[in-house]
């Protein structure tokens, strides 16, 4: 596993050094002592260096935008074709066991390609709450809202949306890129929106502008654009 510090430079500022210059024990120390006593206080240093280095990363994660993001992912002739299956005309007439077969269809093959180690599972859920679908890493299940099945783009940029979040948490995990880092301190402070009694949501900005909704956002509009202008949906 690679650690922040193994890709990151990092350098300690002039004014931390000269901070620790003049320190001294302030009495005689054994060697051992001794030895304990600066390797606090170097200890002290690299804790400051690394707090700067953290506030550095939480900057990239948050206030984000779609045009900061660059995603590389192929929606290739075989996605295409699945894709296909959800054309109006096609999917308004499954039933929900069809509907879901197809949703399996796409999940496997996106989760494929996104190199998910488990590929979820589908759930179907109903309620008003306005939430589309939600992914539960726990239980590795995509869980979508059957009360937006009327729309099948809309069922599309929902699950890739999710699916997209499956694979945040799984990088995050690996920590072997920049995005993995990004990834892991945006779950670490992630903001989730807090639904109000009256209606509306409370730090709904601030949860759309973090950098996991906004990847997650710009994935799923590779599948919408597929959808919307090569296949005429």
């Amino acid at each position: 596993m690679i650690k922040v510090s193994d890709i990151t430079e990092v350098s300690v500022k002039t004014d931390i050094i000269e901070k620790y210059k003049n320190i001294k024990p302030d009495k005689e120390m054994t060697a051992q002592e001794a030895d304990d006593f600066w390797n606090s206080e170097f200890a002290k240093v690299q804790e400051e260096v690394d707090a700067t280095l953290y506030d550095g990363i939480l900057s990239e994660v948050f206030n984000r935008c779609e045009d900061d993001i660059n995603i590389n992912f192929d929606v290739d002739d075989k996605l295409m074709s699945i894709l296909d299956k959800f054309k109006s005309e096609d999917w308004d007439v499954m039933n929900e066991e069809q509907q879901l077969s197809v949703l399996t269809e796409l999940t496997q093959e996106v989760g494929e390609k996104l190199g998910l180690d488990k590929i979820p599972t589908i759930s179907v859920f109903e309620d008003t709450s306005g939430v589309y679908g939600r992914y539960d890493p726990v239980n590795n299940v995509v869980n979508l809202n059957k009360n937006y099945f009327n729309d099948s783009s809309e069922v599309v940029n929902t699950l890739t949306h999710e699916l997209r979040h499956a694979f945040q948490i799984l990088r995050a995990e690996r920590l072997e890129t920049w995005e993995d880092v990004l990834y892991r301190v945006n779950l670490d402070n992630y903001i989730s929106p807090v639904h109000l009694p009256g209606g509306g949501w409370l730090f709904f900005t601030d949860y759309m502008d973090q950098y996991m909704e906004v990847d997650a956002r710009k994935f799923a509009k590779l599948f919408a654009e597929v959808m919307e202008y090569e296949r005429g949906y």
